[in-house]
């Protein structure tokens, strides 16, 4: 069942064009197998999208689960990685063909992301992408939205209620400690976030 965090928001989405989401599917055919892996908590514009292709579609919405969202006090990145490994739950012997991060890594301190990295690494293969925003200017966005793909070349964006601490990591930063996925191109969306495309 498709979960998707408390909205009181009801009207429809904003469609926001993309740049980079043609890079991220635009090498694949209607009714081609690939599994994707969503970091959000599950939007119906991304499962209407992907019912073009065979696809295989794990969601794990990582600010769910308290110790992942927040670790206690010198959580080491291993026990981190143990939460993050248990909460995805990837069927064994998964590859991760699209891992669409979103906001995600600014939602959590350098050390969650390098466990994050050190669990998603062993599911990716040499042309896996990643898809996800950036911190412009190192600052916090003025609004909160949950995302979903609404065409291959369009973003639907619902205002969320969720409020949570955001840390505004510099791209230099992500590539240090993310090395699961390099940043490879970023651009600007119209909405003012920067949107991220990513690889291995």
């Amino acid at each position: 069942m498709l979960r998707t965090r408390s909205n009181p928001d009801v009207r429809s989405p904003a469609i926001i064009q993309s740049r980079l989401m043609p890079e991220v599917f635009g090498g694949f055919e209607p009714g081609q197998r690939l599994t994707v892996l969503d970091l959000g908590p599950g939007n119906t514009s991304t499962v209407n999208f992907l019912s073009q292709f065979a696809c295989k579609i794990v969601f794990a919405d990582l600010l769910d689960h308290p110790a992942i969202r927040n670790p206690p006090q010198d959580t080491d990145t291993a026990t981190i990685a143990g939460f993050i490994s248990r909460q995805i739950a990837m069927p064994e012997g998964s590859q991760v063909d699209i891992c669409l991060l979103w906001d995600y890594l600014h939602y959590i301190d350098l050390t969650t992301v390098e466990a994050l990295s050190s669990v998603i690494n062993p599911w990716l293969h040499a042309d896996s992408k990643g898809y996800g925003f950036g911190a412009l200017h190192g600052t916090r966005p003025s609004d909160t939205n949950e995302y979903g793909i609404h065409a291959i070349d369009a973003l639907a964006a619902r205002p969320s209620a969720e409020q949570t601490a955001y840390f505004a990591h510099s791209q230099q930063r992500l590539n240090e400690h993310f090395g699961a996925l390099k940043i490879m191109r970023g651009t600007l969306l119209r909405e003012g976030r920067l949107e991220l495309l990513f690889g291995v």
